[in-house]
Formats: structure tokens, sequence, C-alpha cells
């Protein structure tokens, strides 16, 4: 049985196929140059078919610091981790990739903004139990997980959605969110500026 807020992947399990290719359920994560292609090519794909796109942003905490403690196979173990665990709870069609050693951006293809804050609110709460083994000792990981989502066609630039969801984690960080947090949220709460222009979709969001 599929849990509340998750999609179950398409038949076939890690042989699943994104519309750009294999994605990172079949191999290794993408990199930041690939993640951030593929995400402008749904974007566009979302504004010339008015079809909904969702994006989440996960940002690994305090990983600078653990892996000064713990030697750089850290990273390695977090990579891993982060990727089966995200790999578990999407579908076969989400895409994504590492922006940098402690930041996972997801790609939700056909996702609009209920739906993406569903799994953005799952992904933070199974990562409240998942532990990272270094050196055959545990250690509890921790994230932040900003989102946002573009359900029509009111946000008019990729690079203005990449700023929604910069922001939303961003903000977690910041106030040690319990919570994964919305562009939405954060322009009610600081009054920013919409990176996206008025009446984008994160900020009908409370």
């Amino acid at each position: 049985m599929t849990r509340p807020g998750f999609r179950k992947g398409r038949s076939g399990g890690s042989r699943a196929k994104s519309s750009e290719g294999e994605g990172f359920l079949s191999h290794s994560l993408f990199s930041q140059a690939q993640i951030l292609h593929l995400m402008k090519n749904e974007f566009a794909r979302a504004r010339r078919h008015g079809i909904p796109l969702g994006i989440v942003l996960i940002h690994v905490d305090r990983l600078a610091q653990l892996a000064d403690l713990h030697g750089a196979e850290l990273r390695g173990a977090v990579r891993q981790t982060v990727a089966r665990v995200v790999r578990e709870k999407t579908r076969g069609s989400d895409l994504m990739g590492a922006t940098s050693d402690d930041r996972y951006l997801l790609v939700l293809p056909h996702t609009d903004h209920e739906h993406t804050r569903l799994v953005s609110e799952r992904l933070h709460q199974v990562f409240q139990d998942v532990e990272v083994t270094v050196d055959n000792r545990p250690l509890h990981l921790s994230i932040q997980v900003g989102f946002t989502a573009c359900d029509d066609q009111s946000t008019l630039f990729f690079d203005s959605l990449l700023a929604q969801v910069e922001a939303a984690v961003e903000f977690a960080q910041q106030n040690a969110s319990d919570h994964a947090v919305s562009f939405g949220e954060v322009q009610l709460r600081q009054g920013a500026e919409d990176p996206g222009g008025a009446g984008a979709p994160g900020g009908r969001d409370g």
C-alpha cells in the first residue's frame, strides 16, 4: 500500500525512465549541470502545455562540520542515503540531482502545489528517522526542505522558480524549521519580494 503523500513508481523498478532518459533511480544522482538542465526543460514543457511542475530542495544540516569530524567518507554515505530514501518515496518520472555537497534538487513533473507540499512534508518526516553509518557508527541525519510549484502560467522564468525554492530552504535553515517550508510561507513571514513576480504559485500558500 502506498503511503499518503507519495506516488507509486512506474513498473520496472530501477529501470524506470524519465522523459529525458534514465533518472537518478537507475544510476547515481544527476550532477548540478544535469539537474538544472532537466529542470529548465521540464519548466519549458510545463509552460508550453499548461501543466504543473513541483520543485523541492533538500538541505543536509551541518554537513561541512560533520565531515570535518567524521571524514570524507561521510559525504559519500550521505549522498547514497539521500538518493536511496528519495528513490523509495518518489516516482520513476521524478528527477533528482546534487547541486552541492549538502543540497539536492528534486523536480516533480505533473505535480501541483498541494501534491508538492505532500511530498515535501513526507520527506521531511521520514528523514527524522534516517541515520547514516560511518566507521560502523550510526549518525542521525537532519535536513531542511523548501518547495515551490508552477501551477499555471504566472511564473514566467525558470530562474524565478529556482530562486523561489532556494529562498524557501534558506528560510527553513535560518529558522531551524520543523516542517517543509513553501515559498509562500517565506513571503508571508518576511514580506519578501517575489522572485517569480506577482502571482507566483508559491504566494498563494500560507
